[in-house]
């Protein structure tokens, strides 16, 4: 995050930019400005611009904020220390001050994006919203979006206006453990054991990175505990800082040549975000903290580059453009705008026109206002935190106000909402069988039916539920995401778990298949998206082989092993294919006249969005394993969806008027149980017949 300081009213300069740390005369840390810092940042806040512009010149561009984190660190640190060192520190006072620093330009950015979004967000898009404004005031918007998404850069991310808030909550959590932290260092450490103990510190911080990035590869880039290393780097840059200690400009240039060439490269990575904060997390961050360490960066030649005046001037407005360029990239990315080269023109220029207004009327304006502490914790925290708040409960009481749509789209809404089983969403993640909630159908003393797969077996609740009413049967529904659910293989760099195995996908499987065994069905249903597992991630263990053809293979022999499991305890084995693949900005062409007023399926153009062409054609692979494991078990049922979606060379992407699909390729619920009681209308229920 880019989040500039500025110290005591003694040590203010008239420089838009914030005060860097230096080291004094006598050794101890001063408040000197030193320009290349403003350069350095200017390099991560256009990494972080590019990156999200989506341009292929720095594909691990997002390595900027991790840049901004070591600066938060160092200049902090300096503050912190020389108010010591003075005695002038209070928490009060420093609280006070970062407060005013970044709190009315935040709470700009909660008011417009508050305006955009009632305008143009529809109501379940909406209540997420206003959790995201609330989350981001109560200053933990990195946890909530640790929950709320799949990961950082993933679809389901895009079009979050307040995501880049995460990083802003990692400072904010920052601000709270370091002034204590410093404090309790200086007053009860001996100066001889205070470095060594502030080192070894952020060594163990950096081995709980290095560790939360193998466990838990798909959230940890959100976690303040896989960051506190990156911000402490930059601590010690201050920390270690030394006055007899200065390299010759030779030497200095040379090193921070190889750190701005380090960071550079790091940027231009491909495939480093899973996982990430990771190694080269730690490699940008130290290379930083280099540009940073008084008697090397401030005595290079490249202390002069970056202090290029074009450069000074974007690190200066770096805070206002890294707050305001997401939300406009998030609210194209909602309505459908793909960045094609003149929007993304488009998205530069009005990217450094808000920031350079944010920065004049918000940013310059407040940020030496001094009011007491307790009235600007009440202005600046408590009341927009409690307002948010409030104005979230609401929106979930009233389901996002769907009217601010119009009657008839009210009327849609409140179908489409009527649809959604309350527990289906609970029982997607889970592999113990034991929430009653997971069990639907007809009403029995025990389950006689199991429903069990990835997340496109959750999608198929209604259509399971429909067919199992009319069967008189009970089901119990577990689901894993992403989760190839066969016996005795593991998926190698999938969902995230990059250069490894999806462990937790094993182990849900391996419970499916005792809950199996240990039960007497009559059906067990696995419901998948078959076709994406037709790739080369198939292995038995981590060090197998992979190709296209081996992967195939065991994949043959997993199903024929979860076959035989359920063959033998005594249940009739179901397959559920998957419906279409959800055609590209389908959604988007559906909901545009919503969101700009019109209704669902009034104009030409929605019509034009209700079907999508489809060959007809099935993956061949599939196809031909599907014909001989029907042939080897004859009791096999396979129950293709696609049979009532799908009508000679076009394929539904509405059903009575209203989407097929909810997200970037499930089913709404209306959808899943009309395409249910469509299968029986059309094809009787295969269920009810083999009883």
């Amino acid at each position: 995050m880019l989040f500039k300081v500025i110290g005591n009213k003694d040590a203010s300069t008239t420089h838009a930019s914030p005060l860097a740390g230096a080291v004094s005369g006598d050794g101890k840390p001063s408040l000197q400005y030193r320009a290349d810092v403003d350069g350095l940042r200017a390099i991560a806040v256009l990494l972080v611009l590019i990156f999200h512009g989506g341009l292929a010149l720095f594909p691990s561009g997002f390595i900027g904020v991790d840049i901004f984190f070591v600066i938060s660190g160092y200049l902090t640190t300096s503050i912190i220390m020389k108010s010591l060192d003075n005695g002038t520190f209070s928490f009060a006072g420093f609280y006070n001050r970062r407060i005013w620093r970044l709190q009315p330009a935040v709470i700009a950015l909660l008011i417009a994006t508050l305006i955009a979004t009632t305008l143009l967000y529809l109501p379940n898009d909406y209540v997420e919203f206003l959790k995201s404004e609330k989350y981001t005031s109560l200053i933990i918007s990195n946890q909530y979006f640790s929950k709320a998404t799949t990961g950082y850069a993933t679809p389901d991310a895009a079009s979050l206006p307040l995501l880049h808030t995460w990083s802003l909550a990692i400072e904010w959590q920052w601000y709270l453990a370091l002034p204590l932290g410093i404090w309790l260092l200086d007053r009860y450490v001996a100066k001889s054991v205070f470095k060594a103990t502030v080192l070894g510190l952020t060594l163990a911080a950096i081995a709980l990175a290095l560790y939360l990035s193998r466990a838990y590869p798909d959230k940890n880039y959100y976690f303040f505990t896989a960051r506190i290393f990156e911000l402490m780097i930059g601590s010690c840059a201050v920390i270690f800082s030394a006055q007899n200690f200065r390299l010759n400009r030779t030497s200095a240039t040379l090193v921070c040549v190889l750190a701005l060439a380090t960071i550079f490269y790091c940027a231009t990575r491909e495939g480093i975000l899973s996982g990430f904060p990771g190694y080269h997390a730690i490699v940008v961050c130290l290379a930083t903290a280099v540009l940073l360490f008084r008697g090397i960066g401030d005595n290079s030649l490249t202390s002069r580059l970056l202090a290029f005046k074009p450069l000074v001037l974007i690190g200066t407005l770096s805070y206002s453009l890294y707050l305001w360029h997401w939300p406009i990239l998030a609210v194209m990315n909602y309505m459908g705008l793909a960045l094609t080269p003149l929007l993304t023109t488009v998205y530069f220029i009005a990217t450094f026109i808000i920031g350079y207004a944010s920065y004049v009327l918000v940013e310059n304006r407040f940020r030496r206002t001094r009011v007491r502490f307790g009235k600007t914790l009440l202005w600046l925290m408590v009341l927009p935190a409690v307002s948010l708040s409030l104005l979230h409960a609401a929106g979930e009481k009233h389901d996002g106000w769907p009217l601010r749509f119009g009657h008839a789209y009210g009327s849609q809404f409140d179908t489409l909402s009527a649809a959604i089983p309350p527990a289906r969403e609970g029982c997607l993640g889970v592999s113990d069988g034991a929430d009653p909630g997971c069990v639907f159908g007809a009403v029995r003393d025990t389950p006689n039916a199991f429903l069990m797969g990835d997340s496109y077996s959750n999608q198929y609740w209604g259509f399971v539920e429909s067919l199992a009413k009319d069967a008189n049967l009970s089901v119990l529904a577990q689901a894993y995401p992403a989760c190839l659910t066969m016996p005795g293989v593991y998926l190698y760099n999938w969902y995230k778990y990059k250069n490894a195995l999806y462990q937790k996908c094993h182990d849900a499987t391996q419970r499916y298949y005792d809950i199996v065994a240990s039960h007497h069905f009559q059906y067990v249903i696995i419901g998948q998206i078959w076709e994406a597992y037709l790739s080369d991630a198939v292995v038995t263990r981590l060090d197998d082989p992979r190709s296209l053809e081996l992967s195939h293979q065991r994949l043959g022999v997993a199903i024929r092993e979860a076959l035989d499991i359920i063959v033998k305890s005594g249940a009739t084995p179901v397959f559920l294919l998957s419906t279409l693949r959800m055609p590209a900005g389908i959604n988007e062409c559906l909901s545009k006249q919503v969101k700009l007023r019109g209704t669902l399926g009034s104009t030409e153009q929605s019509r034009a969005c209700a079907t999508t062409p489809w060959s007809g054609s099935e993956e061949p692979v599939l196809a031909r394993l599907l014909n001989e494991l029907k042939s080897e078990y004859p009791s096999l049922l396979v129950i293709d969806p696609k049979s009532v979606q799908c009508a000679q060379a076009d394929c539904a992407t509405t059903v009575d008027g209203l989407p097929v699909y909810r997200d970037i390729g499930h089913l709404t619920d209306y959808a899943s149980y009309r395409f249910g009681q469509m299968y029986i209308e059309h094809f009787a229920n295969p269920l009810k017949a083999q009883q």
